[in-house]
């Protein structure tokens, strides 16, 4: 956009003749002397530019989830990125004597007009005062005060005329000076942070209306300063993380997105960088909409012009992503075992010197090429976010195997492997590894564990109805996983039992409280047949009895009861009734 802009700007130079200006240098002292003597003028020819120069301006919501008034933050943020822009002097020196001055719509090529003073030119008015101040000046230092004569009662009048003038400018200019001052060093994005803390109604009222005037002082500022720089100027603001906020905290920004957008000549452009899908949410929950907004697609149609969906990622542009991702990472290593070694010169290597940092790299480097293979791109998420996640787990794990294992028992291929596994389908893995502990569990009162040989996807089958049942109270969870498809062909012949339980204790990326709130599968208590191409299981206890103290009764997950036992007591009840001890 910068070099089709600067392309516009040649052909308006072409088109008018006129160079078009900058806020710096010797620009910036003409929009100073500009600002103080001059108003501008909308001319003809200002409306017909065709040159447009964008200010970006990146607004993270997240940044002001803590605020009462995030919506607030917004604007704040506007003020800082345009005096970022334009300079803090032009936007200080604006606020403290441009802001009351309009502009001046007319017809013909004038583009300013000189302010008037006691219906002088302004600048014609200063030159007046200064020579009159100086006059005066000279007087006093030549004659002094003379009293007692009719020339020196005159002469004595002219000069307290004189230095009333002064006076009266000296304090207009000195009321100014300290005004540009002030805003220089408290900046109008400080000023709307005070009152956005405080917490009574009037102070809230006031900074409303402190607020809105603040955004009519941006825009005619920006009408100015395309005035002087001879071209049109477009703010861009880039809202993100809003999908981050409650509810109230995001209608509110969609609300300030209204107020900027309320007025046909304002300048600004919104950019929504949101999921839909939650912003829906949160409108349709928020308490300030209730009776308005019961469709948040509608809110969000009536708010949005022009909407766009990004389109999915396709597989040689994740390739390319996850391709810089670890060249930026293998950089990071480089320059991480550079630090390492330079410390450890200064020290005795202990008893595996550095070959575990050494095997450690070399074991990275193989993971990161394997992660390029065309065949994991598939399987490879489309979120940059998660991109970076999973080649950090990838570094992480290798580390920790590589401190806590023999060097051939550490595959990168297996570890990129599980790592995208984790990652990708976390819900349905955690379901595998909870039928896998649980049937460990059985094992030790009943003796027949899974086979350590046996692979993941046919424990997953071996459980599958399971599954189906509970997928009304899982869905939250399974919401995480990706395609159930891409996890067939992903996990099928893949990863075997023994595997899941040695790569388990060092899998850093799989959350374990989704476990824990699956509960056990209820084929282990028999009160659901068994899948028919699987083992079968074992047939419910005759005579199990609830003991005090060592049991309770609670409902299933798919709605029948189940018993919570201890192993010893199951295998009591298993060996049946005790005999009578011998008389």
């Amino acid at each position: 956009m910068v070099s089709e802009s600067t392309k516009k700007d040649q052909q308006e130079l072409q088109r008018t003749g006129k160079k078009q200006r900058g806020s710096s240098g010797r620009d910036l002292l003409k929009i100073l002397f500009l600002m103080i003597f001059y108003q501008p003028v909308l001319t003809e020819q200002q409306k017909q530019r065709k040159n447009v120069q964008h200010v970006f301006i990146h607004f993270s919501a997240w940044e002001y989830a803590g605020s009462d008034q995030l919506w607030a933050g917004l604007i704040t943020t506007l003020c800082d990125g345009i005096e970022n822009h334009f300079g803090l002097l032009p936007v200080s020196l604006y606020r403290a004597i441009g802001r009351k001055c309009g502009i001046i719509q007319r017809h013909g090529d004038q583009e300013w007009v000189s302010k008037k003073y006691l219906c002088l030119p302004l600048w014609a008015a200063v030159i007046l005062v200064t020579v009159v101040a100086i006059g005066v000046g000279i007087l006093l230092l030549v004659v002094g005060i003379p009293i007692g004569d009719a020339s020196g009662d005159a002469i004595a009048v002219v000069e307290g005329i004189g230095a009333t003038a002064v006076g009266v400018s000296a304090a207009a200019a000195i009321r100014i000076a300290i005004m540009v001052v002030r805003n220089v060093i408290v900046t109008q994005k400080t000023q709307l942070e005070r009152q956005m803390n405080r917490t009574d109604l009037s102070a809230q009222l006031g900074f409303m209306s402190s607020v809105k005037s603040e955004v009519r002082t941006v825009t005619r500022f920006l009408q100015f300063m395309e005035i002087f720089q001879r071209r049109k100027l477009q703010v861009v603001l880039e809202i993100t993380h809003l999908d981050r906020c409650s509810p109230d905290k995001v209608v509110g920004v969609l609300d300030a997105m209204n107020i900027l957008l309320s007025d046909y000549d304002a300048p600004f452009i919104s950019i929504l960088a949101v999921d839909p899908s939650i912003i829906v949410d949160c409108v349709e929950s928020s308490m300030y909409m209730k009776g308005m907004a019961n469709n948040g697609y509608e809110f969000l149609n009536r708010i949005i012009t022009l909407p766009f969906s990004v389109p999915r990622m396709d597989c040689d542009t994740k390739l390319r992503l996850i391709r810089d991702i670890t060249e930026r990472r293998k950089q990071q290593e480089r320059d991480l075992e550079e630090e390492v070694v330079r410390n450890l010169r200064t020290q005795e290597p202990g008893p595996g010197g550095y070959g575990k940092g050494i095997r450690a790299k070399d074991l990275i480097q193989e993971a990161f090429d394997y992660l390029l293979d065309d065949s994991l791109k598939e399987y490879m998420t489309d979120n940059v976010v998660q991109m970076r996640r999973i080649v950090n787990t990838i570094t992480i794990t290798i580390r920790l195997l590589a401190s806590n294992v023999p060097k051939d028992e550490v595959c990168p291929k297996k570890v990129v492997d599980w790592v995208l596994l984790a990652n990708q389908w976390p819900c349905r893995l955690s379901w595998v590894l909870q039928c896998i502990e649980d049937e460990e569990q059985r094992s030790s009162c009943q003796g027949s564990p899974l086979p350590h040989d046996m692979f993941l996807w046919e424990v997953y089958e071996k459980y599958i109805e399971e599954l189906d049942m509970l997928k009304g109270q899982m869905e939250k969870l399974l919401e995480l996983d990706r395609d159930p498809e891409l996890f067939h062909n992903f996990l099928c012949g893949r990863f075997r039992v023994k595997e899941a339980i040695f790569y388990l204790p060092y899998t850093v990326n799989l959350d374990l409280s989704l476990k824990r709130n699956m509960g056990p599968a209820p084929t282990m208590f028999g009160l659901i047949p068994p899948h028919p191409h699987s083992t079968p299981s074992p047939k419910p206890l005759p005579h199990l009895l609830l003991l005090a103290g060592r049991g309770r009764l609670e409902p299933g997950r798919s709605g029948h009861h189940q018993i919570l036992y201890k192993p010893k007591e199951l295998s009591r009840l298993q060996a049946g009734p005790r005999k009578p001890p011998h008389s």
